[in-house]
């Protein structure tokens, strides 16, 4: 599974190594991609291991606000996130 996190907080590369360490700790996440410049983190997972509420909290833990989004032509459709 894939999904794309609209992510506030992030002001540097730091802040997306930041990020990226602290996602690809867990077990079943594939890939993580994350920019800084447009707030945007993608992540690719094995849903049978792990769980998107899981990832948004490691986010949270690790001092940044993710939110559910989805990208249209470049831009982005703000998707409700139950939890």
């Amino acid at each position: 599974m894939k999904i794309v996190l609209k992510t506030k907080g992030m002001h540097c590369i730091s802040c997306e190594a930041v990020i990226k360490d602290a996602l690809m700790e867990f077990d079943g996440v594939e890939n993580v991609n994350v920019n800084y410049a447009n707030e945007k983190t993608e992540v690719e997972f094995d849903e049978k291991i792990t769980s998107e509420k899981k990832i948004m909290k490691a986010i949270q833990e690790a001092g940044y606000e993710p939110e559910e989004w989805e990208e249209i032509k470049g831009g982005f459709l703000k998707k409700l996130f139950g939890g």
